[in-house]
């Protein structure tokens, strides 16, 4: 599907710029194929919360958004001496499951859910399905916050607008359709509706009866890695960017921010740690329901043709840390104070005094996916320091992964001796240590901005043939990366408790039981 090009300027002079639509900010990015990072734009995503468990991404807002943060990236890039021509393609990569209704002059008329709306109720049981069948279309863990259950519940709510509704577009394929006016859907995003089947590339037409459907009311799904379309006269004229550029629906932004990291070939383990954390690697065929342990783990299209992403998720990580160093910081936190709180937490001992954290604040996640349960401090005694419960959150966070990598290695067969390390939570250097010595395993951290940002810009590199295939995309040759060492006594240290902190982490008889 590559085009374009190699007619407009040498490889080595392409410049590769990714939207990624995130939960909390759009980030757009400048990036050379080899991953350095010329600039990026940052803007904050408009959360409007209309109704109680009601959370709706403001569109009139990203809609703006989009031209001012382009027409920055423009002027920063010639700042530098960068022309706009120089862009070889644009790929356009968002939040999963959630998603905009056009009606048939293409204007919004619907509200764009988040992911994390709670209005919706799982769908699957009500349409006959089984666990197993849903899995083995979709990938999909057990869950309701799939676009499929989305609109069945808008049609059931009576939505006044429901009916006029022509077509239905996740969040990058909105912003596809804005900047080139084509209505293409991706299959990694796609897999995140619920609505398509990972097995041959389409809408899965079982799903969509179920729905109420048909594949005409949604974008066209492309193969992964294909232009969209060109870059149209008006949004060029109101960003400063070249009319006719590339636009490449880049898809899910977790994949994409694997291939920021170099995320293509089996055998490799991401764990990306932001508010959330997910550990990932690339399988060459979708594993069925049995394989992942009765429908433990998503398996999905990947943003590269041929290739599956495992993933496994906790919602709340990083979010949890937040929390904790918050009530742990009285009735003035400060920088101060959890500077002060993260160096008393590096001189507890491994164990943390017999504290255990349960890092649940927002359920579970893989491999129980338990969404009602919820986090607990335990065992504090009168010795215990707000430094120890930091501490303990953290050995709870480093426990959640070594049993997810665990089922990962005995899932895929594969032995992983380092992982790669990414996002925001990477730049922890005592949670990292924590947490390699908890897994036995040594980590390497790429030094790059954005990775997700990053990664629709290399789809969209292979898209239009700056790289040859993705194993170029993810060579990443500008981009340097840092070792996180195995302390061995560390490790010697934590082999006393290991055991102790990832029993915490199992549900009871009594939880098991009820789901």
């Amino acid at each position: 599907m590559a085009e374009g090009v190699g007619r407009l300027m040498n490889v080595s002079d392409a410049l590769l710029v990714g939207i990624d639509i995130g939960t909390t900010n759009l980030k757009v990015v400048a990036a050379r194929p080899g991953g350095r990072v010329e600039a990026v734009v940052r803007r904050s995503m408009v959360i409007d919360r209309p109704a109680a468990n009601a959370a709706e991404f403001n569109l009139d807002a990203l809609d703006r958004d989009i031209v001012s943060a382009l027409s920055e990236l423009v002027k920063l890039l010639a700042d530098r001496g960068i022309a706009p021509g120089s862009i070889a393609g644009i790929g356009v990569a968002s939040i999963g499951e959630s998603f905009v209704g056009l009606d048939s002059e293409d204007r919004r008329i619907t509200p764009c859910p988040t992911w994390y709306d709670r209005r919706t109720a799982n769908r699957r049981r009500d349409w006959g399905l089984s666990e197993r069948e849903w899995f083995d279309i979709t990938g999909m863990v057990e869950d309701d916050i799939y676009t499929a259950h989305r609109i069945a519940w808008w049609r059931d709510a009576g939505a006044e607008w429901f009916t006029q509704v022509r077509t239905w577009l996740m969040v990058a394929d909105y912003v596809t359709f804005r900047l080139c006016g084509n209505k293409v859907a991706s299959p990694s995003l796609a897999a995140r509706s619920g609505m398509a089947d990972r097995r041959n590339g389409a809408w899965s037409d079982k799903i969509l009866a179920h729905v109420g459907l048909k594949a005409d009311r949604l974008g066209t799904l492309l193969p992964s890695a294909s232009v969209a379309g060109r870059l149209l006269n008006e949004f060029a004229a109101a960003t400063g960017l070249v009319a006719g550029t590339p636009v490449v629906n880049a898809g899910h932004d977790h994949p994409c921010a694997g291939l920021g990291c170099g995320l293509v070939d089996p055998g490799r383990m991401i764990d990306s740690t932001g508010t959330s954390e997910a550990l990932k690697t690339v399988v060459d065929r979708p594993l069925s329901y049995e394989e992942v342990g009765d429908g433990r783990y998503d398996c999905y299209p990947h943003v590269v043709s041929g290739r599956f992403l495992l993933s496994g998720h906790i919602p709340s990580s990083g979010g949890l840390i937040d929390w904790l160093v918050k009530i742990l910081s009285g009735p003035n936190p400060s920088p101060e104070t959890a500077d002060l709180l993260w160096r008393e937490a590096a001189l507890v001992a491994p164990g943390a005094g017999g504290v255990k954290v349960g890092p649940f604040l927002e359920g579970t996640g893989a491999p129980w996916n338990d969404r009602g349960r919820r986090a607990d401090i335990s065992f504090l005694g009168a010795q215990s320091t707000p430094g120890a419960i930091l501490r303990a959150g953290v050995e709870g966070l480093a426990g959640w992964l070594r049993i997810n990598l665990e089922q990962f290695e005995a899932i895929t067969g594969t032995g992983a001796d380092v992982l790669t390390l990414t996002g925001g939570g990477a730049r922890n250097m005592l949670a990292n240590g924590i947490k390699a010595a908890v897994l036995e395993r040594r980590f390497i951290v790429p030094d790059i901005e954005e990775a997700a940002g990053v990664g629709a810009g290399l789809v969209a590199g292979l898209a239009t043939g700056v790289f040859a295939d993705a194993t170029q995309a993810a060579k990443l040759a500008d981009v340097t990366w840092r070792d996180v060492e195995i302390d061995p006594q560390l490790v010697d240290a934590y082999h006393e408790v290991r055991a102790s902190i990832t029993a915490h982490l199992v549900p009871s008889q009594e939880e098991a039981s009820r789901d």
